[in-house]
């Protein structure tokens, strides 16, 4: 009986490895409990809020340099010297020019002679009077004619005196008018004596004299650029001069930056950006920080998306936003990539799993689940998700396995050998 029974026992191990040889192969990884966060996971790059390029304002020689590139330096500190001995020479010849200009000036007011205004002013004076007492007879001489006019249509006199009177009527008028003419003249004399020349040619002069004025002023200005200052305190991020070198109005010397004012700029898709707003946290990682992680806050979005294209050439809405953090103890220097994780929502001691375990069936969640050494299907309901693990709500249990990356081949029922992924 004995012997029966260690015979049967055989078979059976013997079935039962042949079916475990047989069994396909698949990663499985223990259901765990914890907290999960959904991200938004961006990759960014440090700029700088504050910097300032500085050009050359005027032409000159560089005399003097105090600071190169990662020099950090304080603001108004004296960056380099210009030589001012072309400056020196343009305003000795600037302040010639406004002189001349100012002595061609009066010398063109002073061309007015007062004798000549004083008797042209009583020639005007004497014109006026002709013109008020002309007048004065043409208006006598008209009331005069419109009162015989009235007597010749009653009859009271005769046509000839009703022709005299429009007569000396026509006399008074062309007296009057010939006053008015002389009243014109005279007042044009006048108008030419004061201004001895043109009106044109003294405003000419007078502009002439404004133009000269600007340009001194200007160089005496420059004359003062010839020290050239930090206008921020910060780092020498470049400089392109060198001592002795000659420079030119415009021409690129220094950029000054502020490292505190340090921001990381990254680029959101369109479909995310109504995920993020401002004051969201962020968290901050990167090769330059090795192991660390940092966070940061978003304060700025873009108004409005521009168009990117992708690392596979794909054209992209994406809208630009800003995250600050504290760079003091950091000195992270522009031009780095950072990573950027933006957290939207985060769940404590919840169960999840591998994303890479959830697939669809039928339009919902599932796994497969591994007991026994059998495939067990299940349908599950998830919540947030990661790049790294999705949420499960309902459908399994703590510490169950899950296979990742379940091929087609795979069944509910089917054998398989589990090696677990942790």
């Amino acid at each position: 009986m004995k012997r029966w029974i260690i015979i049967v026992i055989a078979v059976v191990t013997a079935i039962t490895s042949f079916n475990l040889g047989s069994a396909a192969a698949v990663r499985t990884e223990i259901v765990k409990r914890g907290s999960i966060r959904e991200l938004i996971e961006l990759e960014g790059r440090i700029e700088l809020d504050k910097s300032e390029k500085i050009y050359a304002r005027l032409q000159g020689f560089v005399d003097e340099i105090n600071a190169d590139e990662g020099d950090e330096v304080s603001e108004g500190f004296k960056l380099m010297q210009l030589s001012a001995e072309d400056v020196n020479f343009a305003i000795s010849k600037a302040e010639a020019a406004y002189k001349a200009a100012l002595a061609q000036l009066e010398s063109l007011k002073k061309s007015i002679k007062p004798e000549h205004v004083k008797l042209t002013e009583a020639e005007l004076e004497q014109a006026r009077a002709m013109e008020k007492a002309a007048f004065s007879d043409y208006s006598n001489k008209q009331y005069n004619y419109e009162n015989i006019k009235v007597l010749y249509n009653n009859g009271a006199v005769s046509k000839k005196e009703m022709k005299d009177a429009e007569t000396l009527l026509d006399a008074s008028e062309g007296n009057f008018r010939n006053a008015e003419q002389m009243v014109r003249i005279a007042q044009y004399n006048l108008d030419i004596i004061k201004d001895g020349v043109s009106k044109e040619e003294i405003r000419a002069a007078e502009a002439d004299v404004e133009a000269a004025k600007a340009q001194l002023d200007e160089l005496v200005n420059n004359k003062g650029k010839t020290t050239v200052c930090s206008p921020i305190k910060g780092i020498v991020l470049s400089k392109e001069v060198e001592k002795d070198q000659a420079v030119m109005p415009g021409m690129f010397m220094y950029e000054i930056g502020d490292y505190d004012s340090a921001y990381i700029r990254a680029d959101v898709l369109v479909d995310d950006i109504a995920k993020i707003s401002k004051g969201q946290k962020a968290i901050i990682s990167g090769d330059i920080l090795k192991n660390a992680e940092i966070q940061g806050e978003v304060y700025y979005i873009a108004p409005k998306a521009e168009s990117r294209i992708s690392s596979l050439g794909i054209e992209q809405q994406r809208i630009e936003i800003r995250i600050s953090f504290n760079n003091d103890a950091l000195n992270l220097k522009p031009g780095y990539t950072m990573d950027v994780d933006i957290a939207l929502r985060e769940k404590q001691d919840t169960l999840y799993v591998p994303d890479k375990s959830v697939f669809a069936m039928d339009g919902k969640d599932a796994v497969f689940v591994v007991k026994n050494n059998k495939l067990e299907l299940r349908s599950i309901e998830t919540g947030i998700e990661n790049d790294d693990n999705i949420e499960v709500i309902s459908g399994i249990t703590e510490g169950e396995s899950v296979v990742i990356d379940p091929d087609s081949e795979l069944k509910p029922g089917k054998r398989v050998k589990a090696k677990n992924n942790t």
